[in-house]
Parts: structure tokens; C-alpha cells; sequence
């Protein structure tokens, strides 16, 4: 497996494992699983997450479809971008179990507001419910609070996001990428940005520095 966890800031597979894992003590696990999940394995920032219509992940026909949508401009210096989905990915699993915890329209937020949840929608007039999206800022919350929970240390969506970018980066080499893929799924304006986070695996570069001028006895 690759060693993405080797740069700095990054999460391991345990780690994101302990941090499903304390989804399933909070009061919605199902939401919360997503919110990891989208960080992680999508790479989506707080505010990204927050803007999130259920029409971005689903079909006509109201199903999860492919990919993620991010069309709309939710980041300062992140571009629009679509973001592809793992047929049997538990990133897919999540979006369907969230979107089946409460019913819904396709331009209601996918991650909503704790008063949502507890049925309480806004909305005054009969028949027609609006949810409330989930603010950034109460994103970047639960994240911090799960990993208190699971004893993970990390930076909260900056983390999460950067362990995505550097797994993708990873695989991308050996089913022939490039880095300009990774930095269409990252979203970043700048190529530069994306390679920074690629070529700073400090593991590989002591691997490196060491079969350089560190020889086995056979070479000496």
C-alpha cells in the first residue's frame, strides 16, 4: 500500500478508521460518516461540504449517481471541478445512507443543520420545507470533535482534504496520470499547489537518500 501518510499532515487508513468508527457514538452517524468521508476521500473543504446540494451527487431519477458536482464556485482559490465515485466506494455507501436518513428535494442541502435533523424545518409556508445547510464552520467542528473522539491528531478539513490529494497523487502514477489530473480533482488554480503536496514525502526521500550514500555490505 502506498505510503501516503508519509507526508506530513497526512491521515493513515487506520487513523480515517478511527474516525468512522467514532461516527457510530454521536448522535447522527450517518451525516457525520459523510462529512469524513467527503473530506477524505473526495478532498472537499468545509465550506465545499457546507454548499453541497443532494442534486450534485444524484441522477435524475434521485439515485447517487457517478461522481460529485462541484460546479459552483465554493472555494476562493478552487476551481469548479467533478469528482468521480467508486461504484462500491464507502464514500458512495455514505452519501446513500445520509440521503436516505431523511427525505428530501434535490436542491435541499445533502449535509443539513442539526435543527433539521431533529425535524424542526424551516419554513412558513404549509406544505413547502426548506433545510438548512450545515455551516463551515460547524463542519470543521465535528470533524475536530471526532478526532478528540478517536485520538487522531490532525488539522481538522485542512488534513483530511490533504490526505486525498496525496493518495490520489499516488495512484494517479501508477494508472498513468499526471499530476494535472490530481490538480483537476483538487480543484487547485495552480499546478505549482498541487505539486507540493506530491513531492513532499519525506519517507521517500530518506529511502532515496539512503540507497544513495548508505550502501548494502554486497556494494561496499
Amino acid at each position: 500500500m502506498p505510503e501516503y501518510w508519509a507526508v506530513k499532515g497526512t491521515l493513515s487508513e487506520r487513523e480515517i478508521g478511527k474516525l468512522l468508527a467514532a461516527c457510530a457514538q454521536t448522535r447522527y452517524p450517518a451525516r457525520n460518516r459523510a462529512i469524513v468521508l467527503l473530506a477524505c476521500d473526495a478532498g472537499l473543504t468545509p465550506k465545499e461540504i457546507s454548499g453541497l446540494r443532494r442534486f450534485a451527487v444524484q441522477t435524475d431519477d434521485g439515485l447517487v449517481g457517478d461522481h460529485i458536482s462541484l460546479a459552483g464556485k465554493k472555494g476562493k482559490y478552487l476551481k469548479p471541478r467533478r469528482i468521480p465515485l467508486a461504484p462500491n466506494g464507502r464514500l458512495k455507501r455514505a452519501l446513500i445512507e445520509v440521503l436516505e436518513s431523511f427525505p428530501g428535494s434535490p436542491n435541499d442541502p445533502l449535509i443539513v443543520s442539526e435543527r433539521a435533523l431533529f425535524g424542526d424545518r424551516e419554513g412558513d409556508l404549509p406544505g413547502i420545507s426548506v433545510y438548512q445547510e450545515m455551516r463551515p464552520t460547524s463542519i470543521g467542528y465535528v470533524l475536530w470533535k471526532l478526532a478528540d473522539k478517536a485520538r487522531v491528531s490532525m488539522d481538522g478539513g485542512r488534513d483530511a482534504r490533504r490526505t486525498f490529494i496525496v493518495r490520489a497523487g499516488r495512484t494517479m502514477k501508477q494508472v498513468g496520470g499526471t499530476a494535472r489530473d490530481v490538480q483537476a480533482l483538487a480543484g487547485h488554480r495552480s499546478l505549482e499547489t498541487t505539486q507540493r503536496l506530491l513531492e513532499a514525502d519525506w519517507k521517500a526521500q530518506t529511502r532515496a537518500i539512503r540507497a544513495l550514500f548508505d550502501p548494502s555490505p554486497e556494494d561496499a
